[in-house]
């Protein structure tokens, strides 16, 4: 019974003290302890009368019950979990609250319900502190009284008597009154009682903390007293020791001053002693033998450097020692016993001090370094020439180790483009090296230095992203005493460009003559077959006239007729080949022949037979005339598009291109394309594609991939050849396998075809009005071509042939607009050109002219002002109105 009873406090202690923790003062442990127990009860009580108020059938009050039972018991639980007793504090008093409200304006069970309202002041005053419980309470009187002044409140609302009203808030006014005093004199008299209890506990630790020193020094005096007896018995046990041990150091310092002296004696480098008037008191057997130290007590300056005079103006390293007792050496000329002087390194240390420390005698070693200061000093001559050589060599190169950059030349900063060593040294050799040519250098390290050519190529890489051929030549060198290896790069791009030209001129020329010889045999036999077709051309219309109309012999003669035109047809093929079989030139439009084609029965025919074949075409508007046949020319583009057509069994697009085109570099494709004006035509497929081994062969005549006999005679494009090489044009090929294949043709301009009469508007409108226009263009022909057009507009001009000479003439003179070429070579080009130009003359009028397609350096020059752009070439309206729109813009 007893453990029952011991349990039951602790869970009742549990139950009313839950929230506390140890940091809370006795005050509001109380609070805590009043809440859980005032909550408990109420719940007891709430969950008892409300059960009485269900049997009482007074739902409205019984379910008040049970929720606030059921809130306070979650209150409960929440000062528990969260420790936040203010909230549970506020809350319970809140609900309490809530319920009297309730209670009194209901009048509860028989109007008896209004006496737990003056139990309220008594809890809040408990529970939230004197002040803020009176707060609590007369804002919990004022719903009363206003309540009290509804005079009769409706059903379920009771009704109190003006005698009940007029006692009750006096009443509750001294209850009130009651709680605060009350909750008021107990804080108060608990503020003072715990400001006594910390006085109290101030002096009990106080003296608590006396008697812990006094017992400590007490330790500490009865443990010095054992030690000191200790150090003392320790004390004399040492100086009987040391006594043994002075006597055995004795004899020991007496055989080690023997061996020092054997060793001193024997050692390799000179050894001097020297006090502090610069005598000489000791030396050993080195020193006698290289010096002239015949007698103690000599000075140092008279035996080892042949002076009268002690060393104070020189860097003398004993003086050194002597005056601040630290090691000091040097390398100086010292004069041997042989009269000679030596180079030797001296280095000085004390060796005897007085009383106060002050060094009395210097200890001089002085070892003979005369062979390495002359290794040493043909040493820095020999790397003084090499840094001449590797500096000042024509030649690139570099110097690596551990694979890498720890030296290069100018010439390498040159060649790779850089400007400063500090961009190159330190990084990996590979990073310069193009990534496909790698390979070739970590197998040469592999098998490093079992080499059967010590020079190999490779490519590199420049600072701007260009590649260039190099040829290496690497040896292993010793630099600053360790291994290192030295490249020598010798530039061979232009020898490697040289070659491939030379190659593909070969190449050319290979083709060129045999195309000839192909010429030279399909001439004679076409000239053979022309005398045999004669008459089988000729005598079927002869006989044809003799037959009746019904005669059944007209079929096969007239079989015998259309054979003998097909075979003139392939002879006429065959002396385009031969290249004889061209006609007078005339002024021609390359847009003409193509629409006309486009008409042409040849090729409805051609999409008959290619249903599923799309053909489209973009013919520019401002086609310059070639000069050409317009006959052979159609057979080019018939030849074309329909070897396009058959390249696409399965159907695909075919794009028919003209367009006006300046090259200002060598185009370096199919045929090497010169710089001019030219007039482009290109025809794309998107079909099969043509290997690249059956390019070099896909113009030699009956060489076709094709069924023979069934798709033409296999001179389509030996035909194509022979009429662009007859009209002095190049021939480019573009193809990949499974995309397509597109078709160059470039014929040159004829300018002197362009008719006055083909203008399309009145040049009138664009004449000069007296400026003046700088032209500025590195080729000669483009400069005559500009100007002469100019000059015929009235305008006064001026021609350079490059950015440099353009940046200089508008230093000293000025222009009303400068027509900049976007490339020239060598040289700036217009954009670094215009850039300079604007410096001297900010916002100086130009056009920018440039055979390629408008390019980002174009736009670029644009945005620093540059006005429109003129492509080449451009006919004297494009340039006229180029020129009067960019001069009659606002400055």
């Amino acid at each position: 019974m007893t453990v029952n009873v011991q349990e039951l406090k602790r869970i009742s202690f549990d139950l009313i003290s839950g929230g506390m923790s140890d940091d809370l003062g006795r005050d509001l442990s109380r609070k805590i302890i009043v809440f859980n127990a005032f909550s408990l009860i109420g719940i007891l009580n709430l969950v008892l009368l409300g059960t009485l108020a269900y049997i009482q059938r007074n739902p409205w009050l019984a379910t008040l019950d049970y929720c606030a039972a059921f809130v306070l018991a979650c209150l409960i639980l929440y000062l528990r979990r969260t420790k936040d007793y203010k909230t549970a504090f506020h809350c319970g008093v809140g609900v309490v609250g809530v319920l009297y409200y309730y209670l009194l304006f209901t009048g509860g069970v028989n109007n008896t319900a209004h006496v737990w309202y003056f139990t309220f002041p008594l809890l809040a005053s408990f529970i939230l502190g004197s002040r803020t419980g009176l707060a609590a309470t007369l804002l919990m009187l004022v719903p009363a009284v206003a309540f009290f002044m509804w005079e009769n409140p409706p059903s379920p609302f009771t009704i109190y008597s003006r005698d009940f009203k007029l006692r009750f808030i006096p009443s509750f006014f001294v209850i009130t009154a009651f709680a605060y005093f009350f909750e008021r004199t107990r804080e108060k008299a608990t503020m003072r009682l715990e400001g006594v209890n910390a006085e109290l506990k101030s002096a009990v630790s106080a003296l608590q903390e006396t008697e812990e020193k006094l017992r400590k020094a007490g330790e500490q005096l009865e443990q010095r007293v054992e030690e000191r007896t200790v150090q003392l018995y320790r004390a004399n046990l040492q100086l009987a020791g040391e006594m043994e041990e002075r006597k055995r150091s004795e004899e020991a310092l007496r055989a080690s001053e023997g061996k020092l002296n054997a060793m001193l004696r024997s050692v390799g480098d000179s050894m001097v002693m020297i006090d502090r008037d610069l005598n000489v008191v000791w030396f050993n057997e080195k020193a006698k033998e290289s010096f002239a130290l015949g007698r103690d007590g000599a000075k140092c300056h008279e035996m080892l450097c042949n002076r009268q005079w002690p060393c104070e103006p020189y860097p003398c390293y004993a003086l050194q020692t002597f005056r601040d007792g630290e090691i000091h050496s040097s390398d100086t000329t010292l004069t041997t016993r042989q009269g000679q002087e030596g180079y030797f390194h001296c280095v000085a240390n004390v060796a005897l001090r007085d009383a106060n420390g002050n060094p009395t005698a210097v200890l001089t070693i002085l070892r003979d370094i005369t062979d390495r200061k002359a290794a040493e000093n043909a040493l820095m001559e020999s790397e003084k020439k090499y840094r001449t050589l590797f500096e000042d060599s024509v030649e690139a190169m570099s110097v690596s180790r551990g694979g890498r950059m720890i030296d290069v030349n100018p010439a390498w900063l040159s060649l790779h483009g850089y400007k400063d060593k500090g961009e190159v040294l330190g990084r990996d050799v590979m990073e310069f090296i193009h990534p496909e040519d790698r390979h070739i250098l970590l197998e040469r390290r592999q098998a490093w230095p079992n080499h059967d050519l010590r020079s190999y190529q490779i490519r590199d890489i420049r600072r701007d992203g260009d590649i260039v051929d190099i040829e290496i030549c690497a040896s292993r060198i010793a630099l600053t005493g360790q291994a290192a290896i030295l490249t020598t790069i010798r530039d061979i791009t232009e020898k490697k460009r040289s070659e491939r030209e030379k190659k593909a001129l070969e190449e050319r020329l290979a083709r060129s003559e045999k195309m000839e010889a192909i010429g030279t045999l399909a001439g004679g036999v076409a000239h053979d077959l022309n005398n045999i077709l004669g008459g089988i051309v000729g005598y079927p219309d002869l006989l044809l006239m003799e037959l009746p109309e019904d005669s059944p012999l007209r079929r096969g003669i007239l079989t015998i007729k259309n054979s003998g035109e097909k075979a003139a047809a392939i002879v006429q093929d065959l002396l385009t080949l031969a290249r004889r079989g061209v006609p007078v030139m005339e002024p021609v439009g390359l847009n003409r022949i193509v629409t006309d084609y486009l008409r042409s029965p040849e090729f409805q025919k051609l999409r008959s037979f290619h249903p599923a074949v799309t053909i489209e075409h973009d013919l520019a508007g401002d086609l310059l005339p070639i000069q050409g046949s317009s006959v052979h020319l159609s057979k080019v583009v018939m030849n074309l598009v329909s070897n396009a057509a058959e390249a696409m069994p399965c159907g695909g697009t075919i794009l028919i291109e003209t367009t006006n085109q300046y090259v200002d570099t060598t185009i370096r494709g199919y045929d090497q394309v010169t710089e001019g004006e030219y007039i482009v035509m290109k025809v794309s497929d998107t079909g099969i594609g043509i290997a690249q081994k059956d390019i070099k062969k896909i113009f030699e005549p009956f060489y076709t991939k094709k069924i023979m006999g069934r798709s033409g005679t296999g001179l389509g494009m030996a035909v194509v050849w022979g009429t662009v090489k007859d009209h002095k044009g190049y021939i480019d090929i573009e193809s990949v396998e499974g995309k397509g294949t597109t078709f160059s043709l470039y014929f040159p301009v004829n300018r002197a075809a362009v008719k006055q009469e083909d203008r399309k508007i009145p040049i009138e409108q664009f004449l000069s009005k007296g400026e003046t226009i700088l032209v500025v263009d590195d080729v000669a022909e483009q400069r005559e071509l500009a100007s002469t057009m100019l000059q015929k507009l009235g305008y006064r001009t001026e021609t350079l042939a490059s950015g440099e000479e353009a940046v200089e003439y508008l230093k000293n003179k000025p222009a009303s607009l400068v027509i900049l070429d976007m490339i020239m070579d060598p040289g700036i080009d217009g954009l670094e050109t215009y850039r300079k130009i604007t410096r001297h003359r900010p916002g100086q009028k130009a056009i920018i002219v440039s055979g390629f397609a408008e390019t980002d350096r174009v736009k670029e020059a644009q945005k620093l002002g540059a006005g429109q752009y003129l492509k080449k070439p451009y006919t004297l309206e494009k340039i006229a109105i180029a020129v009067r729109v960019e001069l009659d813009k606002a400055a």
